[in-house]
């Protein structure tokens, strides 16, 4: 039995509806509107918390690779400095083995002199007074030729 097939009629029916005027549309609009811009207020502060959390951690994760990196850079920073001892060492050894022909020369020409001064020496003993002056201007400037091979 229900109230649709029995003909019942209920008291709120016929109960008097209050009056729809435009001032109480507005303030019901303006009630559910505050109430939902407060929802949307919600919303948006959540999402902005997420967003922050979600760049922190992505600006954290970039510091962190940027110091790996810095360190990475300061042993990169003491190797070339070690490298560049040992080129400088090189280039030292480099400089004396292309003054080693050089070296060579002079010491072959020093021994060549120092014959010479000998034979003339030699010679020297058997020659006469004048000739044996002569011959130690000559040995004398054989001895400036030895010093200046041998700077």
């Amino acid at each position: 039995m229900s109230a649709a097939t029995e003909k019942v009629h209920q008291f709120e029916d016929y109960q008097k509806k209050p009056e729809v005027t435009p001032e109480n549309v507005t303030e019901g609009i303006t009630d559910n509107a505050h109430k939902d811009m407060g929802k949307i207020a919600v919303i948006i502060s959540i999402m902005a918390v997420v967003l922050l959390v979600v760049f922190f951690y992505g600006l954290n994760q970039n510091l962190t690779s940027l110091t790996t990196e810095v360190k990475d850079l300061q042993t990169v920073r003491g190797e070339v400095a070690t490298l560049n001892d040992q080129m400088s060492t090189v280039d030292d050894r480099l400089v004396e083995l292309e003054k080693m022909p050089m070296r060579t020369r002079h010491i072959i020409m020093d021994g060549i002199i120092e014959e010479m001064n000998q034979k003339a020496g030699y010679i020297g003993q058997q020659l006469s007074e004048e000739e044996q002056a002569k011959l130690a201007k000559v040995q004398e400037l054989l001895k400036d030729v030895q010093s200046g091979l041998q700077k």
